[in-house]
């Protein structure tokens, strides 16, 4: 149809978290986003820190990767784009996180 916002090949699809969903976007949604054929690229993106999972389709099955912090940047050549996390954080701050070690 052409008044659609559906892709029909979709390559790569974009989960934002909300704190109250995390637990159901990291698995059932997850598993259901896997069984599309055309998705090569699932990325699960945090709210209330900056840490995102990208899970990539490659030849022996799904494989995922953590990106923690705001120096971090998010290759997606499946798309030919790079997705800095700053960027994607762009705007929002984080409570500061404690440093357990030096606490001991």
């Amino acid at each position: 149809m052409p008044d659609t916002d559906e892709a029909r090949e979709p390559r790569l699809v974009v989960e934002v978290a909300s704190p109250s969903t995390t637990t159901i976007d990291q698995t059932r949604k997850v598993e259901e986003y896997k069984r599309h054929p055309t998705l090569t690229t699932i990325l699960l993106v945090e709210t209330v820190t900056p840490q995102d999972l990208l899970y990539r389709r490659g030849a022996d099955g799904w494989e995922i990767e953590t990106f923690e912090g705001l120096e971090a940047a998010i290759d997606l050549p499946d798309i030919g784009a790079t997705l800095a996390m700053a960027d994607i954080y762009d705007g929002l701050t984080f409570p500061a996180r404690r440093d357990l070690a030096s606490e001991g």
